[in-house]
């Protein structure tokens, strides 16, 4: 899966899995997350989770992907079998498509010889976000999907992506704030200025009120200050890394660098409005390379 979307995405099931489990297979329980990568194999998968099913133990398998891919169902064959070896245990692999972009691998995938033998029969399952409506994503009623929202048909509109913050407050779901920008940062197309700017300040106005409420403090008093502030700084980063990627793609490696040696979300938060406005690469640039300065 190509880049920006691959972090926030994975940062947004591990934040949640139960919500994924339920989307899937609405009668299973999550029961523990299985190393993404199949360590004998080099491979790596989005998501592995460990459910349990009528008393049973299975795992899901997720994967995330941006564009059209015709060798998806082999893509998916392939994890599938190697976590089925490397785990023991039968898996479910499910391919959630971010944007509508030509045909999807249908399932199952069959394999037939010359002499029309069937020799293979894998079952897989898709969803195209752009073919779900926002609605369609919110009868699911899970919370922790509604980052997804801005990615569905007609989602990339301020009034979802309202009700998609809306939603991550009432539902007590802060720490999916950030991830719910960086996907509604990535909807927007990139030319429309006049809604990114909106976003960001959308964002920051959030942020602050977020310091006040008293969901927030709840959250501190349970011992969560130190995660919170970690999924913060994490997500400043990559909103950083995800606005150079869409306006000044030459920096991105410069962005990576910069912003990974920073643990103030402060300094962070100065740099993601900077790097916003900045009208040319070369101030980018400098605003990237003044982090140094910052941390000193």
């Amino acid at each position: 899966m190509s880049k920006p979307w691959d972090d926030s995405l994975k940062k947004l099931v591990h934040s949640d899995p139960q919500a994924f489990v339920s989307w899937f297979l609405p009668e299973a329980v999550f029961a523990g997350e299985r190393p993404y990568e199949l360590k004998h194999w080099t491979l790596e998968v989005d998501a592995l989770l460990e459910v349990r099913v009528n008393e049973q133990e299975m795992l899901l398998h997720l994967e995330f992907q941006t564009y059209h891919d015709p060798n998806m169902a082999e893509r998916l064959l392939r994890y599938n079998v190697l976590a089925r070896s490397e785990h023991k245990l039968p898996v479910l692999s499910c391919v959630i498509y971010l944007l509508k972009d030509g045909a999807v691998s249908p399932s199952p995938l069959s394999w037939v010889l010359p002499t029309e033998q069937e020799v293979l029969r894998f079952h897989f399952q898709s969803i195209e976000l752009g073919a779900l409506s926002p609605e369609d994503l919110l009868r699911i009623g899970q919370a922790g999907l509604l980052p997804l929202l801005p990615l569905t048909k007609g989602g990339a509109r301020r009034e979802v992506v309202e009700e998609m913050f809306n939603g991550l407050l009432s539902s007590k779901k802060i720490e999916l704030v950030p991830i719910g920008y960086t996907l509604a940062s990535l909807a927007f197309s990139r030319e429309n200025r006049v809604d990114q700017d909106w976003l960001l300040r959308r964002f920051h106005e959030m942020h602050d009120i977020l310091r006040e409420t008293p969901i927030y403090q709840e959250i501190l008093k349970e011992g969560r200050e130190e995660g919170l502030e970690r999924g913060q700084v994490e997500a400043l980063r990559q909103a950083i890394v995800d606005i150079v990627v869409e306006r000044f793609s030459k920096l991105v490696r410069l962005a990576k660098k910069q912003v990974a040696a920073i643990e103030d979300p402060e300094v962070l938060r100065h740099v993601l409005v900077k790097v916003s406005v900045v009208q040319t690469a070369e101030e980018a640039k400098q605003q990237l390379l003044a982090l140094n300065e910052a941390d000193e």
